[in-house]
């Protein structure tokens, strides 16, 4: 026998001990209300655990494989710019992420073919520095240990959380940058750089950390705003003007001013611009015979700045410094000269400017000109050189060095003050950084950019409303970087495959040498610069020769690690369809990528830029530990103590919708809570359809049976769905949100799903007005669960599972849903904005307090009484208004002359019906008219049961003891359990009878 549920045992007991149900009770069973398993709601930790259940009951982790195995077609290529593999994951992580997955899933529902390779950066300073954190002296090889294994750590705990999200892509086969055949196509490439001149090893000013003792590349640096430097004008003795005969007597000196006093020491000429027009000045007191040489149009600046007042004694033109001499501030035997050049400008300072080709890229480049040799007098930690003199020697330059400069030049200061500026710091250590002169590798950007540029012109950046100023932004970015220093000084990192010959400082480098290397590496792993000696790296061409050379201490800038990804990453070296990163990469990966893949084939890497914002506080303030106000997005996800989780779909909801088109996205509890409530709508909504849609058999033929506002409701998805069509195809997944959540509200949940309540509920199963209506929930839970499907993956594959109209196991793996054209109707739309206007006029009545008690006459002129009959015939459009209005009845009048309708509301003569509850019964308490035909038929359909049970029931000593009587039940009742729920709703006047 087959046990009574629960449920049924307390149905049945409260049949039985009431005497007398509600009238509408005893037609309940009759009504078809909606039924499904998926819960209105889930509870945080439930939410939590069906994200889990959904990951593995929708594989998540097979379908980018099985897209790549069923889908034909062009593949959507979305190339992975790597992040740092140094921390957990972070709100920009989650932002960077789980856009890249709302792309592809949106791609895989289009039924087109996506390649996504995840992949890490794992090199650079600050993995290097976690692994010297307990100790600095400690060997290469050590340090690299170290390093591996914290990088291992956290792109495991990283990868870990990203797939957590619902993250596809080829995680089986990610990337790393220090894995070992990203390396051998590394060396591969650098030679191939290096073989078409690209690549050259040169002394030149390069930014420099003192504190990270490495060269830094621009996309290293950030720049604090609130840096403090001295504003310092110096004079400096002129020792001869030949083209000013008359100053020959005289004390002349050149005014200059700097920021970097230090770099004086360093200093080989003044420029001067000989476009600009310089004054001779001195000041008023008549003992003081200086004479002092300004530009001119800086002379109020000057006088300003410095609070003092100079008498203009003439005005020149530029060429009187050429050929001009001076004495060295700092070592006054040294004579250096007046230059020309074009960097001397008359927008600030003094039009004269103090150059040092050791310190400055425009000095470096006037050195370079005019021949000068480089004099760097500053040691890798910061501090001078023995060579600046025993005064400044082992001074930290921005300090003590500043001050000691300073006070070495007391006697020539004429103004010192203090400037607060922007100024380049290390993105790691948060210290300043310098301008230096050291021996690098480079790469000859000047080469490149104009192709680079040129390139730019048809890559699309999104979002479309800032492309103008972010390609701006780059190829300004470009065109002003004249070379990219490649190599540092650091051991966590690859190594720059070359040999120096130690008498003449050549570089050995050739095919031969790379393909060895490349041997070595991939037999004795990614340590074998630092395992093996020179003799074992180099050829055996050069075993008799070797100690001749010695291998290069330099690793590679991590920027030309990712920036040569493209290369090793994309299928045949292809184009990618799509990079999306922060703005930050406009200064790194974006920049990379172009310049490496220009210089090696000769075109862009990829076809579009996606650029995203950063996470910031609800103040807009940038997310900090030493703030406080980091929002760690596993917490959003999983919660914490006082906090409830959020689950993963609110974080991508509020990724995809808020965090989207921003250059800045601010995350809080109210942002996030929003966000929640949003996704509530949707399952509310989605959950009404499924539930109506039990026991649904889909028919094509249902379509021909549509009511007036089936057929709107179909026009507004056709509308709704070309909208989130195109903003999903440009990327603007904000914009789903303020689409589908207006539309859900006003035409899906007040208009459309109360309209069709009494239809689903109280029309016989398999009438055609009910089945009409499940065809349009039918296509309304199609194209909205397509349309959010890319966003909200563990919602839409929960409702999917209990989709009892679905053709696959899973959502993803379902056929591609698009709007029937046909359902673009002008002329019902036409219709249904008189019947709107009319009902907007029906809700501001102000005796309608419950519409369903009311009747409803419409008065209208001519032509808008036509415009409804083209629906049907009178009756049938009364009626269908009537459920459209929710009045008790509609009566439509071709009544009045003028233009328009008017409205009568009068109070219903008729009784509720206790099945339908609408004022349609003539005599309180008895059926309605439609409803007595639905209950005889629904009566009808259980009579073979019925008369099983009237059997049953003649078995039965009927006992005032329900317990027994349950008993005895249970041993002659043997159907499954819906059969039994429809036996005892059946029976309810037998039942009542027992007391």
């Amino acid at each position: 026998m087959l046990r009574i549920n629960q449920t049924i045992i307390k149905i049945s007991k409260t049949l039985y001990c009431t005497k007398a149900a509600s009238k509408s009770s005893l037609y309940s069973h009759t009504v078809l209300l909606p039924k499904t398993k998926v819960p209105l709601r889930l509870e945080p930790q439930k939410l939590v655990q069906r994200d889990k259940d959904i990951y593995k009951t929708a594989a998540f982790d097979s379908l980018y494989y099985l897209q790549k195995e069923q889908l034909k077609g062009p593949t959507f290529i979305l190339h992975d710019g790597p992040p740092y593999a140094n921390g957990k994951p972070h709100m920009g992580h989650a932002i960077n992420k789980i856009l890249k997955d709302v792309i592809l899933r949106y791609k895989i529902l289009n039924k087109t073919k996506v390649d996504f390779v995840p992949g890490w950066d794992c090199h650079g300073l600050p993995i290097e520095l976690k692994a010297l954190s307990n100790s600095n002296n400690i060997n290469a090889l050590d340090i690299r240990s170290k390093a591996r294994e914290f990088a291992d750590k956290t792109v495991k705990q990283q990868k870990g959380t990203f797939m957590s999200w619902g993250v596809i892509g080829d995680w089986k086969n990610h990337y790393e940058t220090k894995n070992i055949n990203y390396i051998t196509n590394q060396l591969q490439q650098f030679f191939n750089l290096y073989e078409k001149g690209f690549i050259y090893r040169d002394i030149k000013p390069i930014y420099w950390s003192p504190t990270s003792r490495t060269a830094l590349a621009e996309a290293e640096l950030e720049y604090n705003e609130q840096h403090v430097s001295p504003s310092v004008y110096i004079r400096i003795k002129i020792k001869d003007i030949p083209n000013v005969p008359n100053f020959h007597d005289k004390r002349v000196y050149a005014v200059i001013w700097t920021t970097t006093p230090w770099t004086l020491p360093s200093n080989q000429a003044i420029c001067y611009n000989n476009k600009l027009s310089y004054c001779v000045i001195k000041k008023p007191d008549p003992n003081d015979k200086d004479l002092y040489i300004i530009a001119t149009d800086l002379l109020e600046s000057f006088c300003k700045e410095t609070n003092c007042e100079y008498q203009l004694l003439g005005v020149h033109s530029g060429d009187m410094l050429d050929k001009a001499t001076y004495y060295h501030p700092i070592y006054n035997d040294n004579i250096s000269n007046f230059l020309h050049s074009d960097h001397a400008t008359s927008s600030k300072g003094t039009g004269l400017v103090h150059t040092a080709p050791a310190h400055g890229p425009d000095d470096f480049l006037v050195g370079h000109k005019y021949k000068m040799p480089i004099i760097d007098l500053v040691n890798d930690e910061g501090c001078y050189l023995l060579d600046a003199g025993e005064y400044l020697a082992n001074k930290f330059v921005l300090t003590e060095g500043n001050d000691t400069v300073l006070k070495l030049l007391s006697k020539d200061v004429l103004h010192l003050g203090k400037i607060e500026h922007s100024y380049p710091y290390d993105w790691r250590t948060k210290q300043p950084v310098i301008i230096k002169a050291s021996k690098q590798w480079f790469i000859d950007t000047e080469q490149i950019k104009n192709k680079a540029v040129e390139l730019l012109d048809n890559i699309k950046i999104i979002p479309e409303e800032r492309s103008d100023i972010y390609k701006k932004t780059l190829v300004n970015q470009i065109l002003k970087r004249p070379y990219w220093c490649i190599s540092r000084q650091r051991k966590w990192g690859v190594p720059i495959p070359v040999f120096y010959n130690v008498e003449s400082g050549e570089t050995l480098l050739n095919k031969n040498v790379i393909d060895h290397l490349c041997d070595k590496l991939q037999k004795n792993g990614t340590d074998f610069w630092w395992k093996l000696s020179t003799k074992d790296l180099l050829p055996k061409q050069y075993a008799a020769t070797y100690e001749l050379f010695n291998k290069s201490q330099d690793i590679f800038d991590i920027w030309f690690d990712s920036g040569i990804s493209w290369s090793n990453v994309l299928p045949d070296c292809q184009v990618a369809d799509l990079y999306l990163e922060g703005v930050d990469q406009f200064t790194g990966w974006f920049q990379a990528s172009l310049m490496t893949s220009v210089a090696i084939r000769n075109q862009a890497p990829y076809k579009a830029i996606y650029v995203h914002g950063f996470a910031v506080d609800k103040d807009g303030i940038k997310m900090s530990k030493s703030l406080g106000n980091v929002v760690d997005p596993i917490d959003v996800v999983e919660g914490k103590k006082g906090q409830k989780p959020y689950g993963v779909d609110t974080l991508r909801w509020w990724v995809a919708c808020h965090a989207n088109h921003v250059t800045s996205a601010p995350v809080s509890s109210n942002m996030l809570n929003q966000a929640k409530d949003e996704v509530q709508k949707i399952r509310s909504s989605m959950r009404f359809c499924l539930g109506a849609l039990n026991n649904y058999e889909y028919n094509e033929n249902d379509s021909e049976n549509l009511l007036l506002i089936d057929k709107y409701m179909l026009h507004c998805i056709w509308d709704y769905f070309n909208k989130t069509k195109m903003h999903i195809e440009s990327y603007n997944f904000q914009r789903i949100n303020t689409t589908l959540l207006p539309f859900l509200t006003n035409q899906v949940s007040a208009l459309y799903f109360t309209a069709i309540k009494d239809r689903l509920y109280c029309e016989p199963e398999q009438s055609s007005s009910r089945r009409s209506a499940q065809y349009v929930l039918l296509q309304l839970f199609n194209i909205v669960t397509r349309s959010v499907g890319g966003i909200l993956p563990h919602l839409v594959e929960e409702l999917y599972a209990s989709f009892q109209q679905k053709t696959t196991d899973t959502f993803f793996t379902g056929p591609k849903i698009d709007a029937n054209p046909q359902w673009n109707d002008s002329n019902v739309e036409k219709i249904m904005e008189l019947v709107l206007q009319i009902r907007s006029d029906i809700y501001k009545c102000d005796d309608l307090t419950n519409s369903p008690l009311f009747d409803l006459t419409l008065e209208m002129d001519k032509t808008n009484y036509q415009l409804l009959m083209s629906v049907g015939n009178e009756d049938e459009i009364e009626d269908q208004l009537k459920d459209i209005f929710q009045v008790a009845k509609a009566c439509v009048k071709d009544s009045i002359v003028q233009s328009g309708f008017q409205i009568k509301l009068s109070k219903s003569t008729k009784k509720s019906c206790p099945r339908c509850r609408l004022m349609q019964s003539e005599i309180e308490d008895t059926l309605c008219l439609r409803c007595k035909n639905a209950y005889s038929f629904h009566g009808r359909e259980m009579a073979k049961e019925g008369a099983e049970l009237e059997k049953i029931f003649s078995t039965i000593t009927f006992r005032a003891n329900f317990q027994q009587f349950l008993l005895e039940l249970k041993d002659v009742i043997a159907p499954d359990d819906r059969k039994i729920m429809k036996l005892v709703y059946y029976s309810m006047d037998s039942l009542e009878s027992f007391n």
